[in-house]
């Protein structure tokens, strides 16, 4: 795979989710203007969400499993470049907040078979909802340099 075209590609289909998304708040907000308590209370509940996705490993974590499909711990521990700890935390934070599920996966009835960690739908619509974000943020490192003084 051509790693240009595809960051292309990715740009041009970006730029239709953030119009999407833009039309969408427009036709939103269009018949009521928010008051700044309003607008706090939508802020606060999406607080935890933030909290989550910031926490280091969490958005790898996401990806890892959106691009490879289920994965076994050793194969996330490698991937997201955290400590087995840290893993094991995020891990069980994601499975509390319904982003990941757990589950093993048996070859037959004698051996014992291999856990694997698989996103629920609403971890894939939040990497997914994510990609974008983090995309332009890369983009406006990558381009201004900040990635170095980071």
């Amino acid at each position: 795979m051509d790693v240009d075209v595809f960051w292309e590609d990715v740009e041009k289909r970006v730029k239709k989710v953030i119009d999407g998304v833009e039309e969408t708040l427009k036709v939103v907000l269009e018949n009521k203007k928010l008051t700044v308590e309003e607008a706090q209370e939508i802020l606060d509940s999406l607080a935890p969400s933030f909290s989550l996705l910031a926490r280091k490993g969490v958005l790898q974590i996401l990806y890892t499993l959106l691009l490879l499909g289920p994965c076994t711990f050793t194969e996330l521990l490698e991937s997201s470049k955290v400590n087995r700890r840290t893993l094991s935390f995020r891990l069980k934070q994601l499975q509390r907040e319904a982003m990941i599920t757990r589950y093993i996966e048996t070859v037959d009835r004698e051996k014992q078979g291999k856990t694997l960690y698989v996103l629920t739908e609403r971890g894939r619509s939040a990497a997914l909802l994510a990609i974008p974000l983090i995309y332009y943020i890369s983009k406006m490192h990558r381009s201004s340099g900040l990635h170095n003084s980071l």
